[in-house]
């Protein structure tokens, strides 16, 4: 009798530690933690840390419905090529958490890029190690370009700023679909794909009318260099650009495009507003 309550107060001691270590656990730890799992390929404990980290409720709503639009506006089996964690962790989280868009291929050069696994995957040869860090991002590009011939090869909107210093040669291979751009050597009509991304596959409701509260002032992710004000941003950018063409070809639906745009202006200085006093959404 003594022998079983000794071990039901050691298991009590060990849930509570638990539980304890789990709740001091920062949005920062755990990401710092998950990025060094993935580069290293322990898939076991990745897993766990990225449950844990959704569970937590750390890692922000509006960052994690970005991150699920951008994988929605691919088409099937696409690929994206990231240049930061931070665009890497919330899709990681989709994928192996909530098992959404599981057939997009990731590629992050942040956290090593072409690894063996991923080329496994898309099926092509392993790149050479002797590129310079500087060079790794485009590189990586061009080698995906030259061996991956069977899926559409993306890249986040976000990582748009990265191309101003690509030859023109490369630049004019890539078309903007909306929250993710797309490389194909063959021009297209990407203007009817961002039509379809935002009237079909974005969920945009959450820009409207967001039940989570956000908080800057208590966002301790290590990765946050797109808040979700700025993510907010982003969209708008995509209405604006779209305005034109609306009014002239869809007027019946200018009036809807025009509320999306305002609702995320909305959103971003709600936010800002909020980040500045230090008050939660």
């Amino acid at each position: 009798m003594r022998s079983k309550i000794i071990t039901i107060i050691l298991l009590t001691m060990m849930l509570f530690k638990a539980n304890a270590q789990r709740l001091s656990t920062t949005a920062a730890d755990y990401e710092r933690q998950i990025v060094s799992s993935y580069a290293q390929k322990d898939m076991k404990t990745l897993d766990r840390l990225l449950s844990s980290y959704y569970n937590s409720g750390l890692y922000p709503e509006d960052v994690l419905m970005y991150n699920y639009n951008e994988l929605q506006g691919m088409q099937d089996w696409g690929v994206i090529i990231m240049s930061s964690a931070e665009s890497l962790i919330g899709k990681l989280i989709l994928q192996r958490v909530l098992s959404e868009h599981c057939d997009k291929v990731l590629v992050c050069t942040e956290t090593g890029g072409l690894d063996s696994l991923t080329c496994k995957r898309l099926d092509i040869p392993m790149p050479p190690s002797s590129w310079k860090p500087e060079e790794v991002y485009e590189q990586t590009m061009k080698w995906v370009f030259k061996h991956v011939t069977d899926r559409n090869i993306y890249f986040p909107f976000t990582d748009s700023p990265l191309f101003k210093q690509f030859p023109v040669e490369l630049k004019e291979c890539i078309y903007n679909e909306g929250l993710t751009m797309r490389y194909s050597a063959t021009p297209y009509d990407n203007i009817t794909v961002k039509i379809r991304n935002l009237e079909e596959r974005y969920m945009t409701d959450y820009l409207r009318l967001s039940l989570h509260p956000y908080s800057e002032k208590h966002d301790q992710r290590l990765y946050r260099k797109f808040t979700p004000g700025m993510l907010a941003l982003n969209y708008s950018a995509i209405y604006l650009d779209m305005l034109p063409y609306y009014r002239e070809h869809r007027p019946d639906r200018t009036a809807w495009l025009q509320e999306l745009y305002g609702a995320c202006q909305t959103r971003y200085n709600r936010i800002n507003m909020n980040s500045l006093f230090n008050i939660e959404q």
